[in-house]
């Protein structure tokens, strides 16, 4: 059971030998089996990976991320072989119910919504109550876009009323940037090793989004990366917060019972079986 996420971050070769990925650097060399693994991040554009290296990953289902010069996430791997089941999956991905998507897209939003009303309440933010309440007011499909709503109660409740997600420039965002990415990543994995199109969402439909089903899906867990970044010292991407983030992953969720990389997977399975005909709606817990 893989449970490592390596984070490449320095000058160096990454290659595979004998089952084990070896990180060499100018000072050391490492080795990892690479049935511990389930994601590595390639943090720096000075690292040379070799294809027998990618090649192996893609066969063990370990996704390879791919950060541009800002390292920030820009690219990932996304193996062909996963299910067998995959063909029908994707003939019936593309005649799911539009009544079903936007019953789970609600749900989804309530989740979400809940979810940063959780958050504020953690921090003793004094209105969370009007946060959740809007949780209430989600129709199917959620046409009066309460989740924007909700955005904008949250953030500057969480962040001060200074920030707005809109300002690049503002180093919060760089860090919500990258830790929504490695959630992003791990939604699409999951996805790929059901059998499913990434770029066939529920809600999301961009036709420059390879990614809108995998958008769609991790939306509920947004606020694990926004509380994180909310408890850091120090607000702003460096190798240490970006480690932090990474290593949400691998967090264990007492009320969910299992690491956050878990409920992810689980969540991910209800929703496509819900797609797929199951009558039981997804939930998580957060919304009741």
């Amino acid at each position: 059971m893989s449970w490592r996420n390596v984070v490449v971050t320095k000058h160096s070769k990454v290659s595979t030998k004998l089952n084990h990925l070896v990180i060499q650097t100018d000072e050391d060399s490492f080795q990892i089996p690479l049935s511990d693994i389930g994601n590595i991040i390639i943090d720096t554009t000075r690292a040379v990976i070799t294809t027998h290296a990618v090649s192996e990953c893609m066969e063990k289902k370990i996704k390879i991320i791919f950060c541009d010069s800002r390292g920030i996430p820009i690219g990932e791997t996304v193996p062909y072989a996963v299910q067998t089941n995959r063909v029908p999956n994707i003939r019936r991905q593309l005649n799911w119910d539009k009544e079903r998507r936007d019953i789970l897209w609600q749900r989804i939003v309530q989740e979400k919504i809940a979810h940063q009303a959780q958050v504020l309440e953690e921090i003793e933010c004094p209105d969370w109550k009007d946060v959740y309440s809007l949780a209430n007011a989600v129709q199917v499909g959620d046409p009066d876009n309460r989740e924007a709503v909700a955005a904008h109660m949250y953030f500057p409740r969480l962040f001060t009323y200074e920030f707005t997600r809109s300002d690049e420039s503002h180093p919060i965002n760089a860090l919500l940037n990258y830790g929504y990415a490695i959630l992003l990543s791990e939604t699409c994995r999951q996805v790929s090793l059901a059998g499913y199109l990434t770029e066939i969402g529920v809600h999301h439909e961009s036709d420059k989004n390879p990614y809108n089903l995998a958008s769609d899906l991790m939306e509920p867990f947004r606020p694990y990366v926004d509380k994180a970044i909310g408890s850091m010292e120090l607000k702003e991407l460096n190798p240490q917060t970006k480690i932090e983030l990474v290593s949400l992953l691998l967090g264990e969720i007492p009320e969910l019972h299992g690491k956050l990389s878990r409920v992810i997977e689980c969540f991910v399975q209800d929703c496509l079986r819900y797609l797929a005909g199951d009558e039981k709606v997804p939930q998580l817990g957060y919304y009741s």
